[in-house]
């Protein structure tokens, strides 16, 4: 093995075939080329207990504003460090300064957030619960034995999109679109898959054309609270079931020509 390692070697980086020195050499390379869309294969992604869970998000933010001072896009050791990024559904005690067992976490996120991403972390620990690619997997079984395999797919949800790289290979033709509120979240999302269209704003601001979608397929947020939107406020939908409705809007009217699959509703 170490008689192979010092022969020249090939790989495909770029779309194009290279040839390195050795295979130090091309260690060095693929840590220092940007990554293309991220590729989940850990189904124990995000398991942890809270401290676990703050240890890999604190880790996750840190790398995320790295990347964002150098203004580039993160290689494939970055990403996977984002890619345990849990959002703080489950750590809603390390914002509160009451908790002595939290003292320590409350004051790292002080200096490690901005207000503005402070507020919006905060705010997020209702709902912010990421998806198990246990569960994905079997979503997306599900939608394959419906026969989708190519369309525009729309993740209305998409935290650091989870879905995104879990899509399996008869799907990976499609063109996928995800929009998420946080923007910590959204940012990751972006570094983890840059070859979508990842939109960080409120679902309710998005304005794709009705019908634009084969397929919505996420973990919706879920709550006894509603969402400002003028088309639907007389509807007085809590927060989940005007998820639904505005995704099932986005996509063709014909029943049977497209589909929607939420984890809580199929």
């Amino acid at each position: 093995d170490e008689e192979l390692d010092e022969l020249p070697i090939s790989a495909v980086m770029y779309g194009e075939v290279q040839t390195f020195p050795d295979a130090a050499a091309l260690d060095e390379a693929l840590n220092a080329a940007p990554a293309g869309n991220f590729r989940i294969t850990d189904d124990a992604l995000g398991v942890g207990g809270p401290k676990a869970k703050f240890a890999m998000n604190v880790a996750a933010i840190r790398t995320l504003k790295q990347i964002e001072t150098k203004h580039r896009q993160a290689t494939l050791p970055e990403q996977e460090i984002l890619s345990r990024y849990v959002g703080w559904g489950g750590v809603a005690d390390a914002f509160d300064a009451s908790k002595d067992a939290w003292q320590k976490e409350y004051a790292e996120l002080q200096t490690l957030l901005t207000d503005e991403e402070y507020r919006s972390a905060r705010e997020s620990v209702l709902n912010a619960h990421y998806t198990s690619p246990t569960v994905i997997k079997a979503m997306y079984a599900t939608l394959e034995r419906m026969g989708f395999s190519t369309g525009n797919v729309l993740e209305p949800a998409c935290g650091i999109g989870n879905f995104f790289g879990l899509v399996p290979e008869s799907m990976a033709a499609s063109r996928f679109y995800g929009v998420e509120l946080d923007s910590i979240t959204g940012r990751i999302a972006q570094l983890l898959y840059p070859e979508n269209q990842i939109a960080i704003q409120g679902f309710e601001t998005s304005d794709y054309p009705d019908h634009f979608f084969d397929v919505a397929i996420g973990n919706v947020p879920f709550g006894d609270y509603g969402v400002s939107d003028q088309r639907y406020d007389k509807h007085h939908f809590l927060i989940h079931d005007y998820f639904f409705a505005k995704a099932l809007d986005d996509l063709p009217p014909i029943y049977g020509s497209g589909a929607m699959l939420g984890n809580e509703s199929f």
